[in-house]
């Protein structure tokens, strides 16, 4: 069993999730691999699957253009070593709900499975 998730693990989890929405996360390719899991996968909301190499290729391209805000951030914890966080994500273009589930191992936060599911225009 790992340890307990505290408030200060939720603090960590929240800010690194953040970070990997910003161009200089994005364009620096180690500072992006440190925060995904080696078996990091996505479903985007464009119905794509994602592996870790072919979204850190695609956040390397378009680091320039990164204007993602995330709105109603919630982090739940869901056992040992497990995080879920969930938020809407706004562009310029679009919106999208998100989910990301966080993992701990050998002490580092990594995000190991993430959705995006589009939010039609109003």
């Amino acid at each position: 069993m790992g340890a307990p998730i505290t408030q200060d693990d939720l603090d960590i989890v929240r800010d690194c999730e953040r970070a990997l929405l910003t161009g200089a996360v994005r364009g620096d390719r180690l500072s992006a691999g440190l925060l995904l899991h080696p078996e990091y996968r996505e479903f985007g909301k464009s119905g794509r699957v994602w592996d870790k190499e072919s979204v850190l290729d695609l956040m390397e391209d378009t680091s320039e253009l990164v204007q993602i805000r995330a709105e109603d951030l919630e982090t739940v914890p869901l056992g040992d070593d497990v995080v879920l966080v969930t938020y809407d994500s706004v562009t310029p273009q679009a919106r999208a709900h998100r989910s990301s589930l966080w993992v701990r191992e050998s002490g580092r936060w990594q995000v190991r499975f993430h959705q995006g599911t589009a939010v039609p225009a109003a």
